[in-house]
């Protein structure tokens, strides 16, 4: 019985490693507006890239301009795609929109947008908000019954 336990302790001790990992992974580790800036990943050393890049960072700029300088401003997550600040300024500027430095720092330092009126619930709104409810109550089944196998 002593070798089933142990055996079971480290089943479970690998299970809560997926948990936490899984858990951790449903966190976001980039700007919601970067998702719209994928079509100029490719283009990111051009100096006309084409409107299929251009359209979509016009638009985050002119609707998520806060979005856009969060990622221009975040030198770890320009170095995973081989870029800095300034390059990526210039590549901005290749499509025609004037973006700046102090631009981007007033953008993020002005505080946001007030809402008078909530905007009323969506489905999907919650960005995965119920599966994270679901993993906590899974974790919650799995730590109960380890108590219940290990203490009974």
């Amino acid at each position: 019985m002593d070798s089933y336990r142990l055996m079971m302790m480290m089943m479970i001790a690998v299970v809560l490693m997926i948990v936490v990992t899984f858990g951790e992974a449903q966190t976001n580790a980039y700007p919601a507006c970067a998702t719209e800036l994928v079509p100029c990943v490719e283009y990111k050393n051009s100096k006309k890239p084409p409107n299929a890049c251009c359209n979509p960072l016009k638009n985050v700029f002119q609707t998520q301009l806060a979005c856009l300088c969060q990622i221009v401003l975040t030198p770890a997550f320009l170095e995973s795609f081989g870029s800095n600040t300034t390059q990526t300024i210039r590549f901005v500027r290749s499509c025609n929109l004037n973006l700046s430095v102090s631009l981007c720092q007033d953008a993020l330092s002005a505080p946001p947008p007030s809402v008078s009126v909530k905007p009323k619930a969506t489905a999907g709104a919650d960005e995965g908000g119920a599966g994270r409810v679901a993993l906590s109550g899974f974790s919650f089944q799995l730590l109960f019954w380890c108590y219940v196998l290990f203490i009974y």
